[in-house]
């Protein structure tokens, strides 16, 4: 990925956090709490290279955690090890695409919260009222809210590589010298 791409996308990573921890805390408890940084994260793993993703990976999930998290660390580290999981499983996969990309970000996703439950009950915090309905509940937010971002993400890096500076043709000035 040029690092265009990186600089667009970490934006949209701030962009994301704004959203999550200004508007997404206005709504009732009930409905939960979307999770758009979680939705990046699996974005970049299906369409960054390891380096590039791993970085926006950190930097999006370390902005979110400074911002709004309780255990300093832990959602940085199940955000990499949720990239590298993806990174890892699609990686010369023979199947289309657009077949994997929801289900296995929801996985991942249940496999993140049901990290989560387990480390909240190591540590001895909030485990007495668990119950499966915040689960899914969340996750239906995460089904739906990677189904229009991926869409968005997808157009934006698609627009972003039609217009990129490589891509235009190279031509002579009046003196005869090539320049872009």
């Amino acid at each position: 990925m040029p690092a265009m791409s990186f600089l667009v996308f970490f934006l949209v990573a701030v962009v994301l956090v704004v959203i999550q921890t200004t508007f997404f805390h206005a709504l009732p408890l009930a409905w939960g709490r979307p999770d758009l940084v979680f939705v990046l994260v699996v974005f970049a793993a299906y369409r960054f290279s390891w380096l590039s993703g791993l970085l926006l990976v950190f930097c999006a999930a370390w902005m979110l955690e400074v911002t709004a998290s309780l255990w300093l660390g832990i959602y940085a580290i199940q955000c990499l090890a949720v990239f590298v999981f993806l990174k890892t499983i699609t990686h010369n996969i023979p199947i289309k695409e657009s077949i994997y990309q929801i289900p296995l970000g929801i996985l991942a996703f249940v496999l993140s919260r049901l990290f989560s439950f387990f480390v909240a009950f190591v540590i001895g915090q909030g485990t007495d009222d668990w119950s499966g309905w915040p689960l899914l509940r969340d996750t239906l937010w995460f089904a739906v809210m990677s189904w229009g971002l991926f869409m968005v993400f997808d157009a934006l890096l698609s627009s972003m590589e039609r217009f990129s500076w490589h891509g235009h043709p190279v031509t002579k000035n009046f003196n005869g010298r090539r320049s872009p």
